[in-house]
């Protein structure tokens, strides 16, 4: 194990915070995430449009490869994974998931 493997897994276990990840049609999983909130302001012509995402950064370790439509639960919240995951770190360690907040019915 690289040392940039060992702080991943350290900053996950002293940062991370608690979520629970399912895959569709799969069995649930607790990990540790650390989430991010960029809302975006997109233009279009003379209007803002504030749109509301959360991403979440993922180990490897934890889900070796989330799809679009999985879940994630965080702080009561359930989020669907949109597009494909992107890897954060050139060692491919962590993924970088984006997400919309899931309606509910």
């Amino acid at each position: 194990m690289s040392i940039f493997a060992l702080v991943v897994d350290r900053n996950f276990f002293v940062m991370g915070e608690p979520a629970v990840y399912t895959p569709d049609g799969g069995p649930s999983k607790s990990i540790k995430v650390m989430p991010r909130r960029p809302d975006e302001i997109i233009g279009f012509g003379d209007t803002s449009i504030s749109t509301n995402t959360a991403i979440f950064d993922i180990r490897v370790a934890d889900i070796a490869s989330p799809q679009e439509g999985d879940t994630l639960l965080f702080k009561e919240i359930t989020y669907v994974v949109q597009g494909s995951p992107a890897y954060q770190d050139g060692d491919r360690l962590i993924w970088r998931v984006n997400t919309y907040p899931q309606e509910n019915p």
